[in-house]
């Protein structure tokens, strides 16, 4: 792959991920009785949920009765990633959601970090993870970090736990969005996008799967091909992925990558990669 001009700001953070839902209720119920999120703000059909009521929003449902389920092969999102701050609170993730009687779709140790999957109602995919820390990442021959997918072992995570196992909270107060993982349709464009006009780096490369961040971390976004290959571009009205959210550090960060794509300087502005995946870059004013 060829090297990008443009190199996104180091300390660009993800934001909120929007989902266009239909059935409010049962989201709502899973999103807040389940995993333990608050409701930090309810404006029209638009709810805000966090995992408590003075953080950002990690996960923005917008209800739409008349959303139509999109194809299976078509882009979108593949699991969006919340990101907890240890390994122990990813075991008492693991403990609460079992207590809830959430199914499982599987568990990970990805070496730079280790993750638990499910899905909501509406069938998107959510990863819950813990990285481990930076200087205990293994690196191959081109520097970049080792990331593979290898049994957890859960063992050895219950272990970590140290409160009380009947109360425990799913999504850690401090959890963030760590990542964005998407199902792309041409992998090589997508890759072209992400990496030469967005200015991420390309940190491992699979064949039919990718993975680019910044500022050195594993992956912000994940783009693969594994159902959408040659499949149709993403629906914005369909049940899913409304948009996700970039944030950028500064102002000056945001006009550089404002230019660079050719958009118009604004606080917060949306743009769409070659599958029509809708993105909100937001920077801060200072």
């Amino acid at each position: 792959m060829s090297q990008s001009d443009f190199k996104m700001d180091p300390k660009m953070t993800m934001g909120p991920v929007t989902l266009r839902v239909r059935d409010l209720d049962s989201m709502l119920k899973f999103y807040k009785e389940d995993l333990g999120l608050d409701t930090i703000s309810e404006h029209g059909e638009t709810t805000e949920l966090a995992p408590n009521k003075c953080h950002e929003a990690l996960i923005i449902l917008k209800c739409d009765p008349s959303a139509k389920t999109p194809p299976a092969s078509s882009a979108g999102l593949y699991h969006c990633a919340i990101l907890v701050p240890s390994r122990e609170s990813l075991a008492e993730a693991y403990l609460a959601l079992g207590n809830a009687g959430v199914t499982f779709d599987g568990y990970a140790d990805h070496v730079v970090s280790e993750a638990l999957y499910l899905t909501d109602p509406e069938g998107n995919g959510i990863e819950i993870y813990a990285d481990r820390p930076r200087n205990e990442w293994k690196f191959d021959d081109d520097r970049t970090p080792h990331m593979g997918t290898y049994p957890l072992d859960i063992d050895s995570l219950l272990r970590e736990v140290k409160k009380p196992t009947d109360n425990l909270k799913a999504i850690s107060e401090k959890a963030r969005i760590g990542h964005v993982h998407l199902k792309v349709t041409d992998l090589k464009r997508s890759i072209f996008f992400y990496h030469n006009q967005l200015g991420l780096d390309l940190m491992n490369y699979w064949g039919s799967a990718a993975f680019l961040s910044a500022g050195g971390y594993h992956h912000h976004i994940g783009i693969n091909t594994w159902e959408s290959l040659t499949g149709s571009p993403f629906n914005n009205g369909c049940v899913g992925l409304e948009y996700f959210t970039i944030h950028l550090s500064n102002k000056n960060a945001a006009t550089q990558l404002y230019s660079s794509l050719k958009v118009a300087s604004e606080r917060s502005v949306f743009i769409h990669d070659p599958d029509s995946i809708k993105i909100r870059l937001s920077a801060s004013q200072t």
